[in-house]
């Protein structure tokens, strides 16, 4: 099996590497070993949310400059970064994806607890807003489905009501998805997305959300439609005749799976080539270049590329592993980027800046991966699995997946 460019793993970064480079000609083969953290997303892109110091910022290009020299966008530039932006917008309007947000500058989308966070492009049917103490309405009904547990109605809002939005709480009961509701392990978000595609339940609930929600200026849903596309979306706004924004939910979520469905459409449509299922066991470097991979699934082949890209993620989806020893990345052994022993690594308090978070595979400031000291001349590293950068303090996990990638295909 012989590609141009193999690309190693499923999530945003891997998959919008492979649309940036199947666009261009290249024969792409994504090797997909299972999920991955499509089923967390927001729906939204963060850019860089935070600064190093925890300031919320407010044009993430300016604050680029300030960040360490070992963060993923200081090694590319913030030309780089910024030209990557534009070019991932693109991609997103090819696969009909619409998001609202400036070019340059951040807004806040609304997260399950209702807190309002700083971003850069959201699903254009989100609850977002520019002002991080308002929201664009006086009057919202916020409405729940009996049963669904998966969504922080009451938090949301009290939330809403010290920013000076007046809720309308709906708890709307419909017989169909009622049956699940015994079982709360059975009562989650696709299933209820699932059944919100029958055009019955979509009515139903339509019916009893104007009926209940009074003068709302705007419905709140929790995000369960559009398993399949936009077409639920569409079709709940124009039942409901109000404007309708939905707000993400526990995972999974169904935003992500939107996401990923449609970027999917799109690389194939490009000619790219999935292999699902595919578990890459190790590679073969020779002279410091990958000459093959191999994957559980195809014992007895050798899989050949000109160039190889690493987007296997980090500890949560098995792209690094640890023990008491070390933190190693398991398929090529490359260098780690670490810092003290084991009991070093995690901080008592949950909510503090955890240090394990800013570990990664070492690269150069190309993103080829790092070896025994050496350059790995074909292999590059991508997305979560990069040292430098603590997504969750920072606020830039996709952001770092979506412009780590598009700059390494535009190298290769």
């Amino acid at each position: 099996m012989k590609y141009d460019v193999i690309v190693i793993g499923g999530g945003m970064s891997a998959i919008m590497c492979g649309i940036a480079l199947a666009s261009k000609g290249k024969n792409v083969a994504l090797m997909v070993k299972g999920q991955s953290k499509f089923n967390f997303s927001s729906g939204s892109i963060d850019l860089l949310g935070f600064d190093e110091q925890g300031n919320e910022v407010l044009n993430p290009f300016d604050a680029i400059g300030s960040l360490s020299a070992s963060h993923p966008y200081s090694k590319m530039g913030v030309e780089n970064v910024a030209h990557n932006a534009a070019m991932a917008s693109v991609i997103f309007s090819g696969a009909d994806l619409g998001f609202y947000g400036d070019s340059s500058c951040n807004h806040y989308r609304m997260t399950p607890m209702g807190i309002l966070r700083p971003t850069w492009l959201t699903l254009d049917d989100y609850v977002t807003t520019d002002d991080p103490k308002s929201l664009p309405w006086r009057k919202a009904a916020l409405v729940n489905i009996h049963g669904f547990l998966d969504f922080s109605a009451d938090f949301i809002a009290a939330a809403m009501a010290r920013m000076g939005c007046e809720c309308q709480m709906c708890d709307i009961k419909l017989g169909t998805i009622d049956k699940l509701s015994s079982n709360p392990t059975v009562m989650r978000s696709t299933a209820v997305a699932k059944l919100m595609q029958n055009d019955g339940v979509l009515n139903d609930l339509a019916r009893k959300v104007r009926s209940n929600m009074g003068d709302a200026e705007v419905v709140m849903l929790p995000a369960v439609f559009g398993l399949d596309g936009d077409d639920t979306v569409t079709k709940i706004a124009h039942h409901v005749k109000t404007p309708v924004r939905f707000v993400s939910t526990l995972p999974p979520s169904i935003a992500g799976t939107r996401l990923l469905s449609k970027l999917r459409k799109l690389f194939v449509k490009n000619g790219g080539t999935f292999l699902l299922g595919s578990m890459v066991k190790n590679g073969k470097i020779v002279d410091n270049r990958v000459v093959s991979i191999e994957a559980k699934n195809f014992p007895d082949q050798d899989i050949v590329a000109e160039n190889f890209v690493l987007a296997t993620g980090s500890f949560m989806s098995g792209g690094l592993q640890s023990n008491t020893a070390g933190i190693t990345e398991p398929i090529f052994g490359l260098d780690v980027d670490y810092a003290g022993k084991s009991g070093e690594w995690s901080k008592e308090c949950m909510f503090d800046a955890q240090p394990y978070m800013e570990f990664g595979v070492a690269t150069d400031n190309e993103f080829h991966a790092i070896k025994d000291g050496k350059v790995i001349e074909n292999l590059y590293a991508i997305g979560s699995i990069l040292s430098g950068h603590n997504s969750l303090k920072l606020a830039d996990d996709t952001g770092v997946a979506v412009m780590t990638a598009l700059q390494v295909a535009r190298q290769m």
